[in-house]
């Protein structure tokens, strides 16, 4: 009983700790206009309480209409793991979450928004509707700006495991299931849009507004979250992954 209730005391600090550690951090972000050196920003930040062991840029890449995405690890001496998710436009911040995330359950907590600008979504969300013709929403935006999702074919220590969402594209290609492959090839997040690509080039069957499409992500080349092996994020093109599919589509 004992070992009980000190189990459940340790969880019951952890997440105070890191409810109070998002707020702190949501406090400090909410006074930056610039993404430049934002790192070293928040490593020189005086804090109250929260503690910082340290952090990285997971992420910084090209997205749309001149947007750049980020996410960004931060590890606090006490507490959950924190999360920034954000993008921005001409280095100034416009949109961004932060947020408590547990690796073991692949999960954001206590998600909150230290945005400069509110309408954003509905304008990034209005764009992208109309070039890609689609009907994606704000909620859908902001599922995969925090969803890590991984490119991977060839993962682990084995090389053969593959991630959920390359099995889909797999399945989606031998079922030659253009609808669902044409929502990943239009989605808002990169890794999704490039198994999209994947996906119809092993059918190879492809539509005019397609070619554009994919013509347009090449241009674009954004850094995909990708893996080799038991490597994650090691910072793979768009074009580079898949020049090997192109090459085969080709014969």
């Amino acid at each position: 009983m004992r070992i009980l209730i000190t189990i459940l005391s340790f969880i019951f600090i952890q997440t105070l700790t890191a409810q109070n550690n998002v707020a702190e951090l949501k406090s400090f972000l909410e006074t930056l206009e610039k993404t430049d050196s934002i790192k070293q920003k928040i490593k020189e930040a005086h804090f109250q309480n929260l503690e910082i062991l340290d952090l990285y840029i997971e992420l910084e890449r090209k997205i749309d209409f001149g947007y750049m995405q980020y996410r960004i690890l931060v590890m606090p001496i006490s507490g959950w793991d924190l999360k920034l998710n954000f993008i921005s436009k001409d280095g100034i911040i416009k949109y961004g979450l932060i947020s408590e995330y547990k690796y073991n359950e692949e999960k954001h907590l206590n998600i909150k928004n230290f945005s400069r600008s509110p309408d954003i979504l509905r304008q990034y969300t209005s764009k992208h509707n109309k070039y890609y013709d689609t009907n994606l929403d704000q909620p859908d935006f902001i599922e995969q700006l925090l969803k890590e999702y991984v490119v991977g074919f060839g993962c682990g220590f084995s090389g053969k495991q593959i991630s959920k969402e390359s099995k889909k594209s797999i399945r989606y290609a031998k079922k030659r299931n253009f609808k669902k492959l044409n929502e990943l090839l239009t989605s808002f997040s990169p890794e999704l849009q490039t198994l999209g690509v994947i996906g119809i080039l092993k059918i190879g069957k492809i539509t005019d507004l397609q070619k554009k499409i994919i013509q347009h992500l090449k241009k674009r080349n954004s850094v995909i979250y990708s893996c080799s092996g038991c490597l994650y994020g090691i910072g793979e093109t768009f074009n580079k992954r898949i020049k090997y599919y192109e090459q085969k589509a080709s014969r």
